[in-house]
């Protein structure tokens, strides 16, 4: 009896597994037809990518290689993975506002050791996540020694600019197709591991394939490079998709600025139409790269710079990573420290001798030590990080309606023929009262209420503007070059200009001094504005406060209380937020690089 019982169990087990293989089997064709399905479908539309680029928002940050490594393979293999360092200059990447990093790999890593390097890859987005910082992985790379080989990574030679990176794959894997399985196994095992990982923002397939390295080791590439990588490239994405990732995959294109698709290299014919987001690099000026964005605009996809700042090269923090910001496009230059990759150094440290620090460090932006290379220009990067931009400089998109006739423009400069007009230059990235010089104020759609506002501005000869806080407390913006004393106290450039009671001005604070540029030149002010204050009841229980201004530099007020709104304000009633306004009506000026950010009590 117990016997018969057994078998009579063992019976029924065997049922149920057999259901329970059934069931899986058929869960297995499902997931594997949706698979398909996915991997059929292709390229992401633009809705989703657009949907994708609203929801991570405005990315930021910087090419990532820790100040110990001297490339991926240093820096992700077991013996020298140094997450001290890491988790200490990430700290300085947090300081700046970086939310974004771009971090290459290497596949010869996933070939030795593949459980380690998921482990060690799991391990380094913990401590990014620690610091409120995303990764942008890049899986493949075409840039400098063609030759990698794990082990012990040879020392930098002295001032070279990165003497030891590494290819990925190598010359000797990308000329042998039977060692492509392995680059399939890589980028499966990789994508399909962090395929769901919310803290791995995009992939990028491939970073600059068409690369020939010249002069760095252009003798030493396979003759017919680029022929072997277009393919591989191809392959490359169709892998990655394979994967299933919930990221948008990308690779950014590298050469010129794109203007006619139809001249577009076999390598960027494919980057672009593969690239669920489209991805560039931009190391010139910031005419240069404003072309770059406006012809890429045509993908109707979010835009990511994924290299850009090379000083030596006329590419800087200032002005670019303001107008990538204003343009909503992700920005992520060269480099965060000064280590053994040696990128101070520029591109031609290969062909020109170095002896010491270059005098204009090319990329990077702290030392070893967490100081940084120029204190100005972080201060830059942070206020830019955390501003809000008034100005797109294509359109008048966030300001109220009416707008007259206020337009964008590439440029101003003073007339010619007449000194107290601007000639205006057709293009983007300037705000003009329109050709007449006189049209109607302009509002901000948003509010503000406790402000750090930055206010570019250039005028001709005799004319006036003015930027007010809320729309009620007016800064002046006049032309005063050379003038000692004007008529009354707050109509000199950078004046609180005076309240209007009883007939009469009152109330208006001079600047300290004048600190006006001549007409025709550009300007700047820097307002640290506190917005009056209102008990429970409603009724005004502290002023309005200019905690600072500062124009062209100089200080010109420091805790200066308005009593009440200045005269011409729109409202004469006082709120606790209301938008910025422009004075278009009292002559020609031009705006641009206006940027807002809450103050810091």
């Amino acid at each position: 009896m117990v016997e018969a019982k057994t078998k009579r169990e063992s019976s029924d087990d065997m049922t149920t597994k057999r259901l329970k293989l059934s069931w899986c089997a058929s869960l297995l064709l499902c997931a594997v037809s949706a698979w398909s399905a996915e991997s059929a479908a292709g390229r992401w539309s633009e809705a989703r990518a657009q949907a994708w680029g609203e929801k991570n928002g405005w990315l930021v940050g910087c090419n990532f290689l820790p100040s110990t490594a001297i490339n991926q393979l240093e820096m992700f293999q077991a013996d020298t993975f140094d997450l001290a360092t890491i988790d200490r200059e990430l700290g300085w990447a947090q300081s700046l506002g970086f939310n974004t990093l771009r971090v290459y790999l290497q596949d010869l890593l996933w070939q030795q050791d593949a459980p380690g390097f998921l482990k060690r890859l799991d391990q380094f987005l913990a401590t990014c996540d620690k610091h409120n910082i995303g990764v942008v992985f890049v899986l493949f790379d075409s840039c400098w020694d063609p030759f990698p080989k794990l082990g012990p990574q040879r020392a930098p030679r002295p001032f070279v600019h990165n003497s030891g990176w590494v290819q990925s794959p190598g010359a000797e894997i990308l000329a042998d197709t039977t060692k492509h399985a392995a680059l399939k196994a890589y980028v499966l095992g990789v994508v399909g591991h962090f395929r769901n990982d919310r803290r791995v923002r995009a992939w990028d397939v491939w970073n600059e394939p068409d690369n020939v390295n010249r002069p760095a080791y252009v003798e030493r590439e396979p003759a017919n490079k680029v022929d072997l990588v277009l393919p591989l490239l191809r392959q490359a994405f169709a892998w990655a998709r394979e994967a299933q990732p919930s990221q948008p995959l990308t690779s950014g294109v590298w050469i010129g600025t794109w203007p006619d698709p139809e001249k577009l290299s076999p390598t960027e014919q494919v980057q672009l139409s593969e690239s669920d987001v489209i991805s560039f690099h931009n190391y010139n000026d910031q005419a240069s790269l404003r072309e770059a964005v406006n012809h890429l605009r045509r993908y109707h996809r979010p835009l990511l710079c994924t290299e850009y700042m090379s000083r030596g090269n006329g590419s800087f923090f200032d002005p670019h990573l303001a107008y990538l910001k204003s343009q909503g496009v992700a920005a992520f230059n060269w480099g965060l420290v000064d280590g053994k990759s040696q990128t101070i150094y520029p591109w031609d440290s290969w062909t020109r001798k170095y002896d010491g620090e270059p005098p204009l460090w090319f990329h990077d932006i702290f030392r070893r030590d967490g100081s940084p290379y120029h204190t100005e220009e972080v201060v830059f990067i942070r206020d830019v990080v955390r501003s809000k931009f008034l100005v797109n400089g294509r359109d008048l998109t966030g300001w109220r309606q009416p707008r007259g006739d206020w337009m964008t423009a590439g440029g101003v400069a003073l007339a010619a023929s007449n000194p107290e007009v601007l000639a205006i230059t057709p293009g983007e990235g300037v705000l003009v009262n329109g050709k007449a010089g006189r049209t109607v104020d302009l509002l901000t759609a948003e509010e503000f209420g406790d402000v750090e506002l930055h206010v570019e501005f250039c005028l001709p000869r005799h004319s006036n503007s003015g930027v007010y806080l809320q729309g009620r407390y007016e800064i002046q913006v006049y032309d005063s070059y050379g003038v000692e004393k004007d008529a009354y106290p707050g109509i000199e450039c950078g004046g609180i200009y005076p309240r209007w009671i009883n007939e009469q001005n009152v109330e208006g604070h001079s600047p300290r001094v004048n600190a006006s540029k001549p007409p025709g030149e550009w300007q700047s002010f820097d307002i640290t504005f506190r917005a009056p204050r209102f008990d429970a009841k409603g009724e005004k229980s502290a002023n309005a406060k200019f905690v600072q201004v500062v124009h062209n530099g100089q200080v010109i007020h420091e805790n200066i209380e308005v009593k009440g709104p200045t005269r011409s304000a729109r409202w004469n009633d006082e709120k606790a937020v209301g938008p910025i306004l422009l004075q278009g009506d009292h002559g020609p000026v031009a705006y641009r690089n206006l940027r807002v950010k809450p103050a810091q009590n």
